[in-house]
């Protein structure tokens, strides 16, 4: 199973918001515009695809706070 696949059958959805570059500082983003982040709202859990690092945080810090959707609308069901 691909890590992606394994992703969204755990829940995790694409995060919409901007990022900040302090986010990509911390982690040393080599190519942050290669950056893919995926949230789960559950865990408070972002964890990005871009690269083999699939770097993982639940410090909302930095992340684009968003409006409260109903949980279904993210996740397109």
């Amino acid at each position: 199973m691909r890590f992606l696949e394994y992703l969204t059958q755990a829940g995790y959805i694409p995060f919409a918001g901007a990022v900040a570059p302090e986010v990509y500082d911390f982690f040393r983003c080599p190519h942050p515009e290669r950056a893919k982040w995926y949230i789960h709202h559950g865990q408070n859990s972002f964890q990005c695809v871009g690269c083999r690092e699939q770097c993982e945080t639940d410090d909302p810090s930095g992340f684009q706070c968003l409006l409260p959707l109903a949980w279904e609308e993210l996740a397109g069901k």
